[in-house]
């Protein structure tokens, strides 16, 4: 199970998850894991925090990210994917998706590149990614880096334990 911030207008337009530019990035980020663009399309349940496109803000050129109260709203849903799918892997991508997971307070740097358990899914190994959006700037730090290529040790790791069930 894939969980991600909210769809972009070109996921609503196409009706697939992580259609562009970040798509692309996950993609390879999850290929340098083992994990084929063809196996994560047929194979991971994808979803996100938000359900719908949020939007954009008044005079951005960007997404913006699902409110407080979108996420309110969305997150009983949320929860119910996570009971009914009952992962034994979770990718947690982005600071939404970090902070449904481990609360308002949990930063990037002390849960990228280790193995989590999260409540919502006691069975499952969970690993927290960065955003792959090409406006993240938390992999230009090298200590960072270096965080995110132990995380995606963690799921390849994982992967190869759970991939094949």
């Amino acid at each position: 199970m894939l969980i991600g911030q909210a769809p972009g207008w070109r996921e609503i337009e196409t009706g697939v998850p992580f259609a562009w530019d970040a798509g692309k990035r996950l993609v390879g980020w999850l290929e340098l894991a083992g994990i084929s663009a063809t196996t994560f399309r047929e194979r991971w349940y994808v979803t996100s925090i938000g359900k719908c496109y949020p939007g954009r803000a008044p005079g951005a050129s960007v997404d913006r990210p699902p409110s407080p109260a979108e996420i309110a709203r969305w997150a009983p849903f949320l929860r119910d994917e996570v009971r009914l799918v009952a992962p034994s892997l979770v990718v947690l991508v982005g600071s939404h998706a970090h902070r449904f997971a481990f609360g308002p307070g949990v930063q990037l740097d002390g849960i990228v590149g280790r193995e989590l358990t999260w409540a919502a899914a006691p069975d499952a190994l969970v690993v927290a990614l960065p955003h792959p959006s090409g406006a993240s700037t938390w992999l230009n730090d090298p200590a960072r880096v270096e965080l995110w290529r132990r995380g995606m040790g963690i799921l390849r790791a994982a992967w190869n334990r759970v991939g094949d069930g």
